[in-house]
């Protein structure tokens, strides 16, 4: 979608519409109360084109509309949650403010937390069957391998946002971890997006960005 309308008048000008005055991104709807929330599911589409619809908004300055349809279903959607971190962590960036910074400290816990809830728990008897027997990704469910991503995609927030928050040698050691297990999740990911029989396209698509992203990252900062 172009950020800029072209509209040619009788006099042979062009008049130049902000994008702001795009008709196709819709408004949000009425927010859902708290208790409504609480109480209520999100499945993973709609969390994911709700993710989208607030990128829209956030891309044409409308933060306040972003905010609406991400922070009423942060405590219970993944990609809500997420969504709602990255906005945060990019104020707290930009600004390096204590206040901003503590907020997104806090939507990160919280996001995180939401994450794990929907990850695959894995015994340790699991994990040493790795060494010698290849996981077999096709019994992740969807929700679970968007667990994965997302999980890593705010580990690797909580990592930048470590050096923000608190600049000594132990703060460095831990931001390195994270980052390290971060990098191993991603490349966890792309197996299980070239090993896993996807149902469909609409499936694969959204984990492939995040992963293709992902990997992206790592490797341009190795560069």
């Amino acid at each position: 979608m172009s950020d800029i309308d072209v509209e040619v008048d009788v006099d042979g000008e062009d008049e130049f519409l902000d994008a702001e005055d795009d008709e196709t991104i819709s408004s949000p709807q009425a927010l859902p109360s708290s208790e409504a929330t609480s109480t209520a599911t999100m499945d993973l589409e709609t969390a994911i084109e709700d993710a989208k619809r607030a990128t829209c908004f956030f891309f044409n300055n409308d933060f306040a509309s972003a905010k609406k349809i991400l922070e009423p279903w942060a405590h219970k959607s993944m990609y809500h949650s997420l969504g709602n971190s990255v906005f945060a962590c990019l104020e707290a960036f930009l600004t390096f403010e204590q206040k901003h910074i503590e907020k997104a400290v806090d939507t990160l816990k919280i996001c995180m937390n939401v994450c794990s809830k929907h990850r695959r728990h894995v015994t340790l008897t699991q994990n040493i069957g790795k060494m010698v027997k290849k996981t077999n990704y096709n019994l992740y469910t969807i929700e679970e391998i968007h667990a994965e991503l997302c999980y890593a995609e705010s580990l690797l927030l909580k990592a930048m946002l470590t050096f923000v928050e608190d600049e000594t040698l132990v703060s460095f050691v831990k931001a390195g971890l994270k980052i390290r297990t971060c990098y191993l999740i991603y490349k966890e990911c792309l197996t299980i997006l070239t090993s896993r029989k996807w149902k469909n396209d609409i499936e694969r698509v959204h984990f492939e960005s995040g992963v293709r992203m992902g990997i992206g990252t790592f490797n341009l900062v190795r560069l």
